[in-house]
């Protein structure tokens, strides 16, 4: 019996599906900023072949998530501070500009959903792990983006958020941070609630950046 062919595109297709998972790895600090990647070591973590390693590297160089240093290899990339307040800069001028689209098409059963993310963020700021915190956190953001009109805005807001590894941001982010942060969801909810489009902009501008970083105005 013939042996089966493979599809066309299939090794591609796994690349992408190992570059996500890598890139996840790297947001919630399972692979650390710093921490050389060995190819070898990557194929027996994942299971993957070695042109699909290489292929999922280069995505996340492409993506400024990883280095990749000749004739010495590929390393997680080490965000500085002042790269970290610019994409955290970007992100909040772009939130607020999708918030002032999306406030009145947030139905109220969106917004109860809404609450209950924000309600899971905030105890597991206090008891849950990093990785219970960043998938309550996305989904009260995935929720309110969800009516947003202009899909590429809202892909390259998702996209921006992968471009600071979690485990970076939470160098800066103290537990009282993170409680601001979980508070800011609330007032998010009630300034929706109240039509209130200034406030909404101006809060989200505020969410994306930590007192210590510079404000966009």
């Amino acid at each position: 019996m013939d042996a089966p062919m493979t599809r066309p595109g299939l090794g591609r297709e796994r690349a992408r599906t190992l570059a996500r998972t890598m890139e996840r790895d790297i947001g919630l600090g399972h692979l650390a900023p710093g921490e050389w990647l060995k190819q070898v070591d990557l194929e027996a973590r994942y299971g993957a072949t070695r042109m699909e390693v290489r292929q999922a590297l280069d995505r996340l160089v492409e993506k400024g998530l990883v280095k990749h240093l000749a004739r010495r290899g590929y390393r997680v990339e080490d965000f500085d501070p002042e790269r970290q307040a610019q994409i955290m800069e970007v992100r909040a001028i772009l939130e607020a500009a999708a918030a002032d689209q999306v406030i009145g098409l947030l139905d109220e059963a969106t917004l109860a959903a809404m609450e209950v993310q924000a309600e899971r963020f905030r105890a597991n700021v206090l008891d849950g792990t990093v990785e219970e915190q960043e998938e309550a956190n996305l989904e009260f953001h995935r929720l309110m983006l969800a009516p947003c009109p202009n899909r590429e805005l809202v892909a390259l807001l998702f996209d921006l958020r992968g471009r600071v590894p979690v485990a970076v941001t939470r160098r800066r982010n103290t537990v009282g941070l993170l409680q601001r942060a979980a508070e800011h969801h609330f007032e998010i909810i009630r300034l929706v609630r109240a039509r209130d489009a200034t406030g909404l902009a101006r809060l989200m501008r505020v969410h994306n950046l930590t007192p210590k970083a510079p404000d966009v105005g």
